[in-house]
């Protein structure tokens, strides 16, 4: 039997729900198992395998020195970096925080605080090389499966250059926007999900962030500003998971 590769899973900041994910992979964990070595992975054990990994799997944002360190060191040992879920990927609800992010954490804790010291939230490939991506808030857990497997097989991953709406026309989902009014935005951001929000009539949030190739997010708010949404409502919405800017008429 081939060795086994050498897996580690980094965490910065974020809700914690991109790493849970990987243990809910379950009996398919089991699998991956065959091919892996856990060496990182603080959310399930506190002790680690110090020296170099063949995949790092990392998750959250930079919001702090401290995490810039642990994502130069997962950079560091690495063979393949993958950011993994919306925050890694987009940089998620943290990253789309507007204003003074002092004066915002004084409106948190109170004026007495002691100084912190935070950087802006941003995704991790601002700061070092990624190989892959797999976004989502949560990201499919089928998805990360196979990426992992595809890797360990020494396959390329499938990269989703295509949007949320593909999904919802194979399974054959009535558009909520065209049909209903309802805000959606699938058509400019990416596929992947299998179209679950739409499975339950809701409108695609975006919260696997925008297509790779950019698609025509200004196209979509001259929809949905025809439908009669606030302007700053849609603002809000474009931004929310991916810091997506959009203009005024």
């Amino acid at each position: 039997m081939k060795k086994k590769r050498g897996l580690g899973l980094f965490e910065l900041t974020d809700c914690g729900g991109c790493a849970l994910n990987v243990i809910f992979l379950y009996e398919r964990l089991l699998e991956l198992l065959k091919f892996y070595e856990i060496r990182e992975f603080k959310m399930a054990s506190s002790k680690g395998v110090e020296g170099a990994i063949d995949v790092a799997l990392v998750s959250g944002t930079v919001s702090c020195e401290r995490d810039l360190r642990v994502l130069n060191e997962a950079r560091r040992r690495s063979k393949y970096l993958v950011a993994l879920g919306t925050c890694a990927v987009h940089g998620c609800v943290q990253g789309s925080v507007e204003g003074d992010l002092q004066e915002n954490l004084r409106e948190v804790y109170g004026r007495d605080m002691k100084e912190m010291k935070p950087l802006k939230s941003k995704p991790i490939d601002e700061y070092v090389r990624v190989d892959f991506s797999v976004p989502g808030c949560p990201y499919d857990k089928d998805e990360v499966f196979q990426l992992l497997l595809c890797l360990a097989m020494g396959v390329e991953p499938e990269r989703k250059s295509y949007p949320v709406c593909i999904e919802c026309k194979l399974n054959e989902y009535e558009c909520v926007l065209i049909k209903r009014r309802v805000p959606c935005l699938g058509p400019i951001t990416a596929g992947g999900c299998d179209a679950i929000c739409l499975k339950s009539g809701l409108g695609c949030i975006g919260c696997r962030g925008p297509l790779p190739e950019g698609g025509h997010p200004s196209l979509e708010l001259t929809l949905l500003r025809e439908l009669g949404y606030d302007e700053d409502y849609l603002r809000r919405k474009f931004r929310t998971f991916s810091r997506l800017e959009v203009g005024r008429p």
